[in-house]
């Protein structure tokens, strides 16, 4: 700090707009959501089978009469299947867009 350009300040700086000849305009603002709302709808779809699924089985489990130790083996084992099923479908979700971005760039490299 012991040589200070001269010129804009720091503040200055971190303000969108304030150089000189950049009006508010000109600037690009990107309102689209960061993710997509299909993958938040997966997202929240998990989640509240994550927490419904094995308490659920736990109960239906009592309920029929295995004792509490099965009970929880058997949601436990619910829970690791939904778990596998979240990261199954995020997989399948990732591969048809890795396979659709290959395909895109074939077709640009055709033409």
């Amino acid at each position: 700090m012991a040589t200070r350009r001269p010129g804009k300040s720091y503040a200055d700086a971190a303000v969108p707009g304030s150089t000189p000849g950049e009006t508010p305009s000109e600037l690009s603002s990107d309102t689209s959501p960061a993710v997509p709302m299909h993958v938040i709808y997966k997202l929240i779809g998990f989640t509240i089978a994550m927490i419904t699924t094995p308490v659920g089985m736990y109960f239906v489990s009592v309920t029929f009469g295995a004792s509490t130790t099965v009970a929880g083996i058997i949601a436990a084992v619910m829970a690791n299947i939904i778990l596998f099923l979240y990261i199954y479908v995020a997989w399948q979700e990732d591969k048809e867009e890795r396979e659709a971005d290959a395909a895109r760039r074939k077709g640009a490299k055709a033409q």
